[in-house]
């Protein structure tokens, strides 16, 4: 259940807070309160940006040791009950972000680093929520666009300059440089298929 969900039918205030939203799901869930949830809870109320699970575990305070399962488990659980927003990233991993006081928004994502930034323009969201959409009521919207950053391009342009200086000395290409070869070539294929 997203956050638009719970709130539309539990009525939530807008003046609570993390706290109260998570205190009051887990009560009508019949969860446990333990200090662990609300522990990540705090540490994740106070990040800027995109974040994993793993770097989450690296931010908790020392007296409070949490295990991958309960940090992941916990995530879960804030996501249900609308206090932050899951990123399922095309490498397989989850990024996660703070919902609680951020409204929906849309992403970059680079295929070549993965880095995810935020992309500023209400366009896209107004776009999709004024389309009519029959038998199906909105929450919210949250586009994910691929691409190549500046850095990665950056490689790519010296890869291929490295591409042709081993092509006459025939030398192998190391693991890296063959991905950010073969996404040089998807951006060719792609450039071809705009014209």
């Amino acid at each position: 259940m997203t956050h638009a969900m719970t709130t539309e039918r539990k009525g939530k205030k807008a003046s609570e807070s993390p706290r109260d939203i998570l205190t009051r799901y887990m009560t009508e869930q019949q969860m446990r309160k333990t200090p662990e949830r609300f522990a990540i809870l705090d540490v994740v109320m106070n990040i800027e940006g995109h974040y994993s699970a793993d770097q989450l575990i690296e931010r908790m305070p020392e007296d409070f040791h949490v295990s991958r399962g309960t940090m992941y488990s916990t995530l879960a659980l804030l996501a249900e009950c609308g206090l932050v927003y899951s990123h399922h990233m095309a490498s397989g991993a989850t990024l996660y972000e703070k919902a609680h006081g951020v409204a929906s928004h849309n992403h970059y994502i680079c295929t070549g680093c993965g880095k995810i930034w935020d992309l500023k323009n209400d366009s896209i969201n107004k776009l999709v929520m004024d389309a009519r959409t029959p038998k199906f009521k909105k929450l919210r919207c949250s586009t994910y666009i691929y691409g190549v950053c500046n850095v990665c391009l950056a490689k790519i342009a010296r890869l291929k300059k490295k591409q042709e200086k081993q092509h006459t000395l025939n030398v192998e290409m190391t693991r890296e440089e063959a991905r950010f070869a073969k996404i040089s070539e998807e951006l060719e294929k792609a450039a071809k298929w705009f014209k």
